[in-house]
């Protein structure tokens, strides 16, 4: 009996303790939820030809023409896919002489999708 009521003590004040973790854990949900921050890289990242893209921009800076050969698409299509990825926060686009090239953002976004990515390589490699 008296084991009990030491147990109910203690379960009590671990209760008691909890409200300001749940508030701790409401607010971080509040200020800016994660599905918030994810839904848009899972959007951008859900096609295989943006994986695609998005590899092949880690080796570096590059035009929409060579994309368009590396992914094996048209220049339109790969265009319209690169669309997706710069709203997401993904890439960046920029003019070199005639020809736009795109590269990997260093953005939050951006270093979300390089932490993601170095994921994905350590998990294949092992």
């Amino acid at each position: 009996m008296w084991h009990s009521a030491c147990a109910l003590v203690a379960m009590n004040r671990n209760v008691n303790d909890q409200p300001s973790q749940v508030q701790r854990a409401r607010q971080r949900r509040f200020d800016r939820p994660l599905h918030a921050i994810m839904d848009p890289l899972q959007k951008a990242l859900c096609e295989p030809a943006r994986l695609d893209i998005v590899q092949s921009l880690q080796a570096g800076d590059l035009s929409v023409a060579d994309l368009a050969s590396i992914i094996d698409r048209t220049p339109s299509a790969t265009s319209q896919h690169l669309r997706v990825l710069r709203d997401a926060g993904l890439v960046e686009g920029f003019r070199h002489g005639m020809t736009i090239h795109y590269r990997l953002r260093t953005t939050a976004n951006g270093q979300r999708l390089r932490d993601v990515l170095e994921l994905l390589e350590r998990g294949a490699a092992a």
